[in-house]
This record gives C-alpha cells, structure tokens and sequence, in this order.
C-alpha cells in the first residue's frame, strides 16, 4: 500500500512539476514511474584538464650556445560529462553552439562527455532527457540547465599574483570577465582595503596584547611590586658591598 501511495506522489510530482514529464504521456503510469526513476539519475559534471597542444620553445632555458629545447605545451579545456545515461533513454545537450545527441551507445558505460569550445565565455546549457523505451519513445521527461566556468585571462595579470583570492584573480570564474580597465579598479581597491584590514588587524592585536599585560599587572599587582621591591632592594644591597669591597682594598 506504502509503495502504490509512493507512486501515486512520485507521478504526481512528473506530471506538474517544469521540466518534468507531460501528462498526454503515450505510456502507461507504471512505465512512466519506470521511466522517471531512470531520469531522475542523469546528472552532469564538468572536469578542467591540461590538453596536448604540442610543442613551443622554452625560451628561458636557451643555454649559453644558444639552444633552446622544445618543451610540451598543454592548454587549459572543459569537459562536460552526462552521467547514467541507459539504454531506455537518450539525452539532448542544447546550446547556442547548437544540439547534440546522445545515446547509451555514445557513452563509455552511460558517461557521454562534450568538450566545451570556447572556455573563455559563459557557456550555458540545457540537458534534455526523452524516453528511448515502450510507446512513448521521444517524449521529453525531465531537463534541467547547467552551466561550466569561464576561464579568467584577467588571472594572468602579475598582479594576481600577491593577490590570489580577488575574485577576478582566480583562473576560472562562474561569471562573465570583465575590461581590463573595470579589473585594474576593482584590484586597486581589493589592495588597499587589504592593506587596511591588515592595519587595523595589527592595530587590534596589539591593543589586545597591552590590554593583557594590564589585566594581568591588575590581578597580580601586590605579587609583581613586592618582587619589584625586592629586587630593588637586593640591587641596592648588592652596590653598596660593591663599594666598601673597593673602598677596603683601597685603603
């Protein structure tokens, strides 16, 4: 009874929930059920890696004779995944740059992956996913939006590099970059409320420091001065030896 009133709940979250299944469905309520435990499980993920590019002069290591040794270069990519992709469904990755499909049998064990073309803009997409199974083939039942990180060229800037938790200083954003000249402002001011937070930080630790001394001198003051008047007294004592020691040896 506990499993039918499931289904009933789970269906009726596909039929009005956006994005999710349409109610004129060509399947029945058990294989949409069916079909919607399969969707539910497609996710997406992206990975930055360093890509064969191929070979560049390494320019500071020409030796003494003027030889300069090639070196491997790498580029920075993105590569969206779309994870548990099945044989009963396939998936639409829609963007501006156009639709791609993918079927289980473009995946590597239900992983598809698409590399992002251009990693230094905002790509945005939507994820589609349609029934590959029973009389409802083609149907959409779920989609959701998924965005990847822009690479930041700003991040290059030498500055960036005392500087590397400025938002604008970090080599991939989740926002659009921004002119060189906004970057240059924001920085400047990035550095300067640093320096001051930094000041006022040493400032406050010092004062704490005196206000221990003092709280400390206020609890013990009886102790500390009756040492301090020993030693006075023990200084004292001690020259005044001193001096008739000298004063006998004289004499």
């Amino acid at each position: 009874m506990k499993t039918n009133f499931k289904k009933l709940f789970l269906l009726a979250i596909i039929l009005f929930a956006p994005g999710g299944v349409k109610a004129a469905s060509l399947c029945s309520y058990s294989e949409q059920v069916e079909l919607n435990d399969i969707v539910a499980n497609v996710k997406a993920s992206y990975e930055i890696v360093d890509e064969y590019a191929g070979k560049v002069l390494d320019i500071d290591a020409t030796d003494e004779n003027g030889n300069t040794p090639e070196v491997d270069y790498y580029e920075k990519s993105i590569v969206l995944s779309i994870m548990n992709i099945t044989d009963d469904i396939y998936v639409k990755l829609v963007s501006d740059e156009g639709t791609t499909t993918f079927k289980y049998s473009d995946t590597d064990n239900g992983v598809a992956t698409y590399k992002v073309n251009d990693i230094e803009k905002l790509n945005k997409y939507t994820i589609e996913v349609y029934s590959n199974k029973y009389g409802c083939v083609g149907e959409l039942f779920r989609k959701f939006d998924y965005q990847t990180p822009v690479y930041n060229y700003l991040s290059e800037w030498p500055g960036c590099v005392s500087n590397p938790d400025f938002y604008y200083c970090q080599q991939f954003i989740n926002t659009e970059t921004i002119s060189f000249e906004s970057f240059k402002t924001q920085l400047d001011e990035y550095v300067a409320n640093k320096k001051n937070e930094e000041q006022e930080a040493k400032q406050e630790e010092e004062k704490n420091l005196w206000g221990k001394i003092k709280e400390f001198y206020n609890k013990n003051a009886i102790w500390i001065n009756s040492v301090l008047v020993v030693i006075v007294i023990a200084g004292v004592a001690t020259t005044v030896i001193l001096v008739k020691k000298k004063r006998s040896r004289i004499l």
